[in-house]
């Protein structure tokens, strides 16, 4: 049968599902233990990778939710400056899973190539803070963000949200709580193989659900129990931003990833973002799965769609 992944992503797709073949399966252990099993797993894919001028941490009181305590933010500084553009970082994970540190070598690599520092949020995982916990969160790292860009040496007019897979979802939906509050927002807005809706009847899911790609529709299913609860407020746009009015964003880069069961979500976000007249650049990513640029450590494909979005994120055409 011809394998519809480029060679180096179906080895990122074998190697993950050897390493967690070494383990019990994760849905016969407790939460705790599946998060131990799940960084220990992806531990290898933020190993290397470029060196930062300087990595440092903050925590910032988000209002509402003091009893989540501080929040958390990693700030990677690709180079010297005091005036210098940023992204604003959301990892993925369906919400429950994943960390900074599981996407410490992304965030390096972002920083690197794009020039901009890269704001890491280590937002209160689900089922522990169900929405609009971890949203209520990015908008506030946002917030402090931009109100402190002087002191950190951050250019407050050119601070982006981005995220991937379920932090591509917060980073939108920060962007709209955002405009909604009628607060400066994101000057550009990187979404990586995001999840915009609950919707899993797509093409996309029927033919890439399954053990030979990385993530599948009972996974997701889980992930939006867990985000939502039993009983969710699955109406809402912010849950929900594929169902948002989309009017008044800032430019967009999708990067999708063809072989994903989220694959279509995107495509259908893309189609709604033009239709309010925002300017949409879609990176397509042929015989590519969900999560491939965690595999830039060996992977030419993943290496060339971070180069693509870097570019983006500075204003250049990708080739």
């Amino acid at each position: 049968m011809t394998d519809d992944l480029l060679p180096d992503i179906r080895q990122f797709q074998t190697t993950l599902a050897e390493r967690y073949a070494a383990h019990p399966p994760l849905d016969g252990v407790g939460l705790d233990e599946a998060r131990r099993i799940v960084e220990a797993v992806r531990a290898p894919l933020a190993a290397g990778g470029p060196v930062m001028v300087q990595v440092d941490e903050q925590r910032i009181a988000v209002p509402g939710h003091e009893a989540h305590g501080p929040l958390r933010l990693r700030l990677y500084r690709p180079a010297q400056g005091s005036a210098l553009p940023a992204l604003l970082y959301l990892h993925g994970g369906g919400w429950v899973f994943f960390s900074l540190e599981t996407h410490d070598r992304l965030m390096r690599e972002l920083a690197a190539r794009s020039g901009r520092v890269v704001v890491g949020v280590d937002y209160t995982r689900s089922p522990e803070a169900r929405f609009p916990v971890a949203l209520e969160q990015t908008v506030a790292a946002w917030r402090w963000a931009h109100a402190q860009a002087g002191v950190l040496g951050l250019d407050a007019t050119r601070l982006a949200l981005g995220g991937d897979s379920a932090g591509a979802n917060l980073a939108l939906a920060a962007a709209l709580r955002l405009r909604d509050d009628g607060a400066t927002g994101p000057d550009a807005l990187l979404l990586n193989y995001g999840v915009y809706s609950d919707d899993d009847g797509s093409e996309s899911f029927a033919r890439f659900d399954g053990p030979r790609y990385t993530l599948g529709r009972e996974e997701m299913r889980f992930f939006w129990r867990q985000y939502l609860g039993e009983d969710g407020r699955r109406a809402d746009p912010l849950a929900m931003p594929l169902h948002a009015a989309l009017h008044g964003l800032p430019r967009c880069a999708l990067v999708v990833a063809e072989c994903d069961v989220l694959r279509d979500g995107s495509l259908a976000l893309a189609a709604r973002l033009r239709a309010a007249g925002v300017e949409v650049a879609l990176q397509r990513h042929a015989g590519t799965t969900h999560s491939f640029l965690e595999a830039v450590s060996w992977s030419p494909t993943a290496a060339r769609a971070l180069d693509d979005a870097a570019a983006w994120l500075r204003g250049e055409a990708a080739r």
